[in-house]
């Protein structure tokens, strides 16, 4: 079934970020939620954590799914942690979390499988609720709910390991602010998301090119003299 770009309504978005907000003012107080902000790795721990409450609280107080597969079970790896009925279609949710310290470029998504699920015209948005938190005392944190189409002028794409990324500096930036994105049409972001798999496939192929001329080279001489190991060019401290 055909149905014109609605995705979620603002009422929706406002709904989802204050029970979101709610929820995170109640749990960072939580002595569950504070023992996983003490010792190594904590970014790991919290994003688990976050990703399997938030997910569950969006369970209780909206219409939602879960992806299946063949065999009618929930898929491990569907486009969405949780898909939100809104628009007249249910509609893609990624939870993130981390923490407000940490501006990396995290991976959001698989490059090649949103694009299979636009071409198809499975989805016209990708939605990413993004909770990060300040470790201080007492612990902080903020929501960010939007469509991932609409904001791809801060994205990256690695086509090593396939992934699309968050620059994450650049988005809140931008997001703190109240920039509003600019507004694209359907094509206009497929074409956009197109163009960035296309590059990165080509530079990708060049890069092994190279990586396999290398190579060969060095094989290509390893035969020519005695093998002895020659550690001249290592370093090593005590």
């Amino acid at each position: 079934m055909s149905v014109p770009h609605m995705a979620l309504s603002e009422n929706q978005l406002r709904a989802i970020a204050r029970q979101a907000r709610a929820f995170w003012d109640a749990q960072v107080s939580n002595k569950g939620f504070l023992e996983i902000t003490r010792g190594k790795e904590i970014g790991h721990r919290i994003a688990d954590y976050v990703d399997d409450h938030t997910t569950a609280l969006l369970k209780v107080k909206f219409d939602t799914r879960y992806e299946a597969d063949g065999k009618g079970e929930s898929r491990k790896r569907s486009m969405g942690d949780v898909w939100l009925h809104g628009g007249g279609v249910l509609n893609p949710v990624n939870v993130k979390a981390g923490l407000q310290d940490m501006n990396g470029q995290p991976n959001l998504v698989s490059m090649q499988k949103l694009l299979d699920y636009i071409l198809h015209r499975w989805i016209d948005s990708y939605y990413l609720l993004i909770v990060k938190f300040s470790l201080g005392d007492p612990v902080q944190h903020k929501i960010a709910l939007v469509d991932m189409l609409d904001w791809l002028d801060f994205i990256v794409y690695d086509a090593g390991p396939g992934q699309i990324m968050l620059r994450e500096r650049d988005f809140f930036l931008a997001w703190d602010s109240g920039n509003k994105p600019r507004v694209r049409t359907m094509v206009e972001k497929v074409e956009l998301l197109f163009g960035r798999f296309e590059a990165g496939v080509d530079s990708l192929i060049c890069n092994r090119k190279e990586r396999l001329r290398r190579q060969r080279k060095l094989f290509e001489d390893f035969g020519d003299r005695k093998f002895e190991v020659d550690q001249s060019g290592l370093v090593f401290v005590p």
